[in-house]
């Protein structure tokens, strides 16, 4: 009996013991998380007199004292969630959820995806590791020629924030980063284009990789449609969306790498296919092939892309055939030439056309898409229409392009001096026109909120950007022929200054940004700063960041345009002169951390414009933002 009740006793035990120890299958949200940011912003604007924004039915139309706005002129949301998960080693997905007012007056806020739902996955095999991105936007880069974004010498202004500016644990780091570093942290978007399908990444044996991509653009986007049985377009905010018509607007393209030690060979491809007309028979074609070499040694770092591109568009008959391109680029250490340099050379055909790289198109009005539907959205164009040859900062490229550009970095201490000279012209003789953006383009370009018009302002000049405004001016000088076209001659001479000090043991930073521009029909190896310029641009910007405490920075901004054409370009017909402009940007600001993840952003900024020789085109007033930013 004894040993029956102790076996009994024994086998109960061991069934208990083996339901603990058994093997429990985990949550399926065990690998799941949420992160994100939340964004306020306010502005305050009052224009001390009225501006001629444009003309409606030949009749003025002007903006006029206050502006009052809650949400957010930059078109990007005030609340992110980041929302992804792991189910396992192999596969994970990530998604957003945005909100954000559309300030139609309503408290009902717009809620939807930005980026859509990603999805990544990946396996291995004993060859090959490979990598797949399917869904929503991803931020990519093929080759700096082919798909890629321009981010130039990290030379800029930090008073005016970006909404996609990175929030720093310590309120100085920002400005601590700049001196040492000459940028700051950015996210997956910097450098970077924005494309939505399938990208395949597969690591090959003997130190081969390939990329693929395949889908859309930003350029290459397609027109929704509205039910007729719902005129107030409600299917926006349910996420129902219905394409116009179904005619394909695609890119597609790659990259074949090779790895040998530290250095990196490669064959890129990037591609654009659309169609004119809605029956699909005339198709528009875009290509580009390049092969890259990028060599890194102790004291030397080569970087070389070259290539071919084709456009042809069958709707005109238009095809340009092929066309070269290459850039060039070489950093010496100070070890081999005493001081650090920045070589780089390119050369970019009138016959190659891509807005979605780090170059820019001069050459070409492409045929719209079809795509677009009748509703000609901006952003289903396949390449959007030319601005004219423009003055574009040092180290932007465009295409009918050739030049050289040499930077240098002096260091002293705590001084950092940067000196860069940029020469270039264009190759073939094509249009009479020069555009160039504003000192204060980002204030004024949020005199049109919501939308990117061109040809406004009092004289039809103007056009916007996203967060920026450029003005286009017509050369007007020509031979005996009557011919306007003459070779075009671009000069830039930027200057950097940046110090630290401290005041009563709290740092104190001081940065200059200057900027000196020409163009020109001769060749120069410096900026002209003479009348045989047909336009010179000039520009000034100077701020101090004063860390009173280690959570507060005090801002201040100084910042003088100067803008002078020739009497070959175009002059007032009442005036008989040409652009004499002027304007200036006068700020004060605060950077407040109130918690480790909150910060709070203060800028006021006094702006004015005026053009002597075009007298309607004027403007000043004051501009404040109030930001909250919260990231967690």
């Amino acid at each position: 009996m004894r040993i029956l009740l102790s076996l009994h006793i024994f086998l109960v035990s061991f069934g208990v013991l083996a339901q603990e120890i058994k093997n429990v299958k985990p949550a399926p949200l065990q690998g799941f998380y949420v992160s994100g940011s939340y964004r306020f912003y306010a502005q305050h604007r009052i224009l001390n007199e009225p501006y001629i924004s444009g003309t409606q039915n030949n009749i003025p139309t002007t903006l006029e004292g206050r502006s009052i706005l809650v949400g957010d002129a930059s078109q990007l949301p005030e609340l992110t969630l980041n929302i992804g998960g792991k189910p396992n080693s192999k596969t994970s997905f990530g998604t957003d959820l945005v909100v954000w007012n559309q300030n139609t007056g309503d408290f009902d806020y717009y809620r939807n995806l930005q980026l859509g739902i990603n999805l990544y996955g990946d396996f291995s095999t004993k060859y090959f590791d490979v990598s797949v991105k399917t869904g929503g936007i991803f931020w990519h880069e093929i080759s700096p020629l082919t798909f890629g974004s321009f981010f130039g010498y990290n030379r800029f202004s930090l008073f005016e924030r970006n909404p996609w500016d990175p929030q720093m644990r310590n309120v100085e780091d920002r400005y601590k980063n700049y001196l040492t570093n000459g940028s700051i942290s950015q996210d997956t978007r910097w450098a970077n284009q924005a494309v939505q399908g399938i990208l395949l990444d597969a690591n090959l044996p003997k130190n081969f990789s390939i990329n693929i991509i395949y889908g859309k653009a930003q350029n290459m986007g397609a027109a929704f449609a509205i039910p007729e049985n719902d005129p107030n377009n409600q299917t926006y905010n349910s996420n129902q969306r219905f394409y116009e018509n179904t005619i394909p607007n695609i890119v597609y393209g790659g990259a074949l790498r090779k790895k040998i030690k530290k250095h990196l060979i490669s064959i890129n491809n990037y591609s654009e296919r659309s169609y004119s007309d809605e029956l699909a028979t005339k198709p528009i074609n875009n290509q580009i092939t390049t092969s890259g070499l990028h060599l890194k040694f102790k004291a030397l770092d080569i970087d070389l892309e070259g290539g071919l591109g084709k456009y042809s568009d069958e709707y005109n008959e238009d095809s340009l055939g092929y066309g070269e391109l290459v850039s060039l680029k070489i950093n010496t250490d100070k070890k081999l030439t005493f001081l650090p340099f920045q070589i780089h050379a390119y050369r970019i055909s009138p016959k190659v056309v891509n807005n979605n790289s780090t170059f820019i198109n001069t050459s070409i009005n492409q045929a719209q898409s079809a795509a677009s539907g009748t509703s000609q959205v901006v952003g289903a164009n396949g390449i959007l229409q030319q601005t004219g040859s423009g003055v574009i900062p040092m180290g932007q490229m465009a295409n009918n392009r050739q030049g050289l550009n040499i930077s240098t970095d002096i260091k002293i201490k705590l001084l950092t001096i940067t000196l860069g000279n940029s020469i270039a012209r264009e190759i073939d003789r094509i249009g009479n026109r020069v555009s160039y953006t504003h000192l204060n383009g980002l204030t004024m370009s949020r005199f049109w909120r919501w939308s990117f018009p061109s040809n406004v302002g009092p004289y039809n000049k103007k056009s916007v950007v996203y967060r920026s405004v450029f003005e286009t001016v017509n050369i007007t000088e020509s031979d005996n022929d009557g011919n306007v076209n003459f070779d075009k001659h671009f000069n830039t001479m930027e200057a950097q200054l940046k110090y630290k000090f401290n005041v009563f043991n709290k740092p104190w930073y001081v940065f200059y940004l200057g900027s000196y521009n020409s163009v020109q029909k001769k060749f120069s190896p410096v900026t002209v700063f003479k009348e045989d310029a047909y336009l010179r641009v000039y520009n000034h910007q100077l701020e101090n960041y004063f860390s009173l405490t280690s959570k507060l920075i005090i801002s201040q901004y100084l910042g003088v345009e100067r803008i002078i054409g020739n009497y070959a370009t175009q002059v007032n017909i009442d005036t008989q002169r040409p652009i004499n402009q002027e304007g200036i940007g006068l700020g004060l600001g605060m950077d407040f951390m109130m918690a480790k993840n909150t910060g709070l952003y203060l800028r006021h900024r006094y702006f004015s414009f005026k053009d002597t020789s075009f007298p309607l085109d004027k403007f000043c007033g004051h501009e404040s933002t109030l930001e909250i930013k919260v990231t967690f």
